[in-house]
């Protein structure tokens, strides 16, 4: 059941410096049998102070709940890579690191809590496997959001260009409760105080919930891999737009520039509570195939002549470096990526008010696709870079 409410205000009007000033707020509560009752609102601000000079801002809180697949798939079996993972280990590397480490006499001691053949001088996990669950989470909450935007809008800035504009807009999201899974070994390992998830090494902690351990063979058993609200994201940067135009003489045409760019200042992710924070800002790869660049940008230059009209469009990719690991702004790279430019010829004459024909270049310089080595994807990012190489169309439009 939904019930909401919306109100524009407006504040003043026809004043120095205040063409028009005005608020909109709007309310929203939700309630449902899985997650209760949520509320989300919101607050706009709009200042136009004279024809030319605009300001805007405003602030969302905002919910998601989990969908029908996160809440309720199956939970089915499966066997996550463990070798040499399980910190009871009494031999290999792992070893050294938790039964034998600084630690030693807590870790042992919780491994005997858990499994008397765990905890004993000989163990060594039974086998590369774990036995874990994957599925669906009934347990799961709602996610958060609250989302912040500032920016300004210029119109007509140069009186003798008439289409001449510009916009400014930061914003910042900020997630939380965000739903996310992790991996088996990372639960385990956590369950004896990697990255301080447990200082007291007690058997109860939220960590060592998450699996039980064979009595008959000490092996690692039951270990949910599902679903929990635990990540957090931090997103933040700004939107810019430019333009302006050149009337050439009535019988020279005209001529026209368009930017759009977009500058992202934060992409930060954090896992859990007691993960690092990774800022993937500038970077491509990251294990997972994603791209992040700083910068990117559109540039349109068109020229208008009657029914004729060519443009030259630019697209930018700022270049990224391939992290591994990107804590605290120092990431380990591997070879990185360049900054890219493409380029998209069009053109189209107006035979008649409603037959046009069109044809074009996409990827004029026949770039190729940049390569790293996500494992994913081959090897590229084909929702970044064309993998197409250049094209050529021709096409007709005919309007009733």
């Amino acid at each position: 059941k939904d019930a909401f409410t919306e109100v524009a205000v407006p504040l003043l009007a026809d004043m120095p410096f205040v063409k028009s000033l005005s608020v909109t707020l709007g309310y929203r509560v939700t309630e449902n049998s899985r997650s209760g009752s949520d509320d989300t609102y919101k607050a706009t601000f709009d200042w136009t102070a004279n024809d030319v000079l605009r300001f805007r801002a405003g602030y969302q809180h905002a919910v998601r709940s989990p969908n029908i697949s996160e809440l309720f798939s199956p939970q089915l079996n499966n066997f996550p890579t463990f070798t040499n993972q399980d910190p009871c280990n009494t031999t290999g590397t792992i070893a050294a690191t938790y039964r034998n480490g600084a630690n030693g006499a807590q870790v042992r001691a919780l491994c005997a809590a858990q499994s008397a053949v765990a905890g004993g001088a000989t163990y060594v996990q039974p086998a590369g496997q774990a036995n874990g669950i994957v599925g669906g989470n009934p347990d799961l909450t709602p996610e958060i959001a609250d989302s912040f935007t500032l920016g300004f809008v210029l119109n007509q800035p140069i009186e003798s260009l008439p289409r001449s504009y510009l916009s400014v807009d930061y914003w910042s999201i900020e997630l939380e409760e965000v739903i996310a899974s992790v991996g088996a070994s990372t639960i385990v390992q956590r369950c004896f105080n990697r990255d301080n998830a447990n200082p007291t090494f007690d058997p109860n902690n939220s960590w060592c919930k998450l699996f039980e351990r064979s009595q008959t063979n000490g092996g690692v058993e039951r270990l949910k891999q599902l679903s929990q609200n635990q990540a957090f994201n931090n997103l933040s940067g700004a939107d810019l737009a430019a333009g302006v135009g050149f009337d050439l003489g009535e019988s020279a045409g005209a001529l026209d520039f368009n930017l759009v760019a977009t500058w992202i200042e934060k992409n930060e992710t954090q896992t859990t509570a007691v993960d690092p924070v990774y800022n993937y800002v500038g970077t491509i790869g990251s294990g997972t195939g994603s791209s992040v660049p700083e910068w990117k940008l559109n540039l349109d230059t068109a020229y208008t002549r009657g029914p004729l009209k060519l443009q030259l469009s630019a697209r930018y990719i700022d270049a990224m470096v391939n992290a591994a690991t990107v804590t605290g702004g120092s990431p380990i790279t591997n070879t990185g990526v360049p900054a890219t430019w493409y380029y998209d010829l069009i053109g189209r004459y107006e035979i008649t008010g409603n037959l046009t024909i069109r044809a074009g270049v996409n990827n004029l310089s026949d770039q190729q696709p940049r390569l790293y080595s996500p494992n994913v994807q081959a090897n590229t990012d084909p929702s970044l870079y064309d993998v197409l190489g250049r094209r050529y169309y021709v096409g007709v439009d005919y309007r009733l």
